[in-house]
C-alpha cells in the first residue's frame, strides 16, 4: 500500500511538472519574440556583423526571457 501511494505521488508530481512546462511554453508571446529577434539581428548587422554571424541564437537570446518564452 505504501509503495502504491509513493508511486501515485511520483506520477502526480511528474504530471504537474509537465503541465507547468507546457503552460510556460504556451505563454510565449510570438509577436514579441519575432520583433525582438529582428531588432537584435538588425542591431548586430548595423554594428558590422554579417547576416550569417548575426542570425545566431546568441544574438537574440535575451528575447526568450523578455517575451516569456523560457521557463523561469
Amino acid at each position: 500500500m505504501i509503495r502504491k501511494t509513493k508511486l501515485m505521488a511520483l506520477c502526480a508530481f511528474a504530471f504537474g511538472l509537465s503541465f507547468a512546462a507546457s503552460s510556460a511554453i504556451a505563454a510565449c508571446n510570438v509577436s514579441c519574440f519575432n520583433t525582438c529577434k529582428t531588432n537584435a539581428i538588425n542591431r548586430c548587422i548595423a554594428n558590422g556583423g554579417t547576416q550569417e554571424d548575426c542570425n545566431m541564437d546568441t544574438t537574440y537570446y535575451q528575447c526568450y526571457r523578455n517575451c516569456g518564452c523560457i521557463i523561469p
